[in-house]
């Protein structure tokens, strides 16, 4: 049976990366794997001081830097240990009793490939480490991981609150088309509101929007249908805030206006801005 895995590292948005999955495990009824990795580039396994060591250097100055940097790595292999500790101990008080726990040293999107036949939904936080005091920022691997991933992936931010409903941003494409058809296969949706929302441009697409709503209802899919106008990410942005919407929905593959606003070069500015979890259904 494939798991759902939580990455979490050292700042406070593991805490919402938990509470996302231990959502998500409980609507797909699947095993949670709680995943940290130290990413090599920061904790390597061994050092390789001697190239920043000069001629006529001490011997014990080199000799001091490892045992420093072998420090630094014992003690972030630790407080990893403490995390995962902490994490499982949360999950199983908000009832999933069975969780796995896994810590990997290396790459941190290698390691995702390296379990990603075992991976039914891959969650992940916003913002990382580095960025966990930037309300806006999105961390550095982000885009990485979703371009790399093939497994539903779900950007979790900070809160976390369990979505009542979600937004569909649909342009009359085939694309968006499956969009709805893989959204409609997600039990993580059962139960949710959809807001199928469709920014006008000029193009007359409403016949495809219908033919969208249609579908979602007959998979008895409570479904609100709205047609709005203006820019593009600031019209899908209020309706969104306005609304109240818990969780946005889309595609993660093809060319579609929607497509390349999500997944273009204003991926960077729809994370940054959005205040509520992504779903990126594959």
């Amino acid at each position: 049976m494939k798991n759902i895995i939580a990455c979490i590292d050292g700042s406070s948005m593991s805490t919402t990366v938990c509470d996302a999955s231990i959502w998500a495990a409980k609507h797909l009824d699947i095993p949670l794997k709680i995943l940290h990795v130290l990413d090599k580039s920061e904790y390597p396994v061994t050092s390789e001081l001697s190239g920043s060591i000069g001629l006529g250097s001490r011997e014990q100055l080199l000799e001091d830097l490892t045992a420093l940097d072998e420090q630094r790595s014992k003690l972030a292999l630790k407080h990893g240990k403490y995390l995962l500790a902490d994490m499982m101990e949360r999950a199983n008080q908000q009832g999933l009793p069975n969780v796995i726990k896994q810590q990997r040293h290396g790459d941190f999107v290698e390691s995702l490939l390296d379990i990603e036949a075992e991976t039914r939904l891959l969650v992940i936080g916003k913002s990382g480490e580095a960025h966990q005091n930037q309300t806006t920022a999105i961390g550095s691997q982000l885009e990485s991981v979703i371009r790399s991933i093939k497994a539903h992936t779900l950007v979790a931010i900070k809160p976390f609150n369990e979505p009542t409903s979600f937004m569909i941003a649909f342009d009359g494409s085939d694309i968006s088309l499956k969009l709805i058809d893989k959204a409609i296969k997600t039990p993580l949706l059962n139960g949710l509101t959809c807001h199928l929302v469709m920014v006008k441009d000029e193009n007359d697409r409403t016949e495809s929007f219908h033919v969208a709503a249609k579908k979602l209802r007959a998979a008895n899919i409570d479904v609100l249908e709205k047609i709005i106008e203006g820019d593009i990410h600031s019209a899908l942005v209020h309706y969104q805030t306005h609304n109240d919407i818990g969780l946005i929905v889309m595609g993660a593959y093809g060319h579609s206006r929607v497509r390349q606003f999500f997944l273009g070069s204003n991926t960077t500015e729809m994370l940054t801005k959005s205040q509520v979890p992504l779903l990126l259904i594959r």
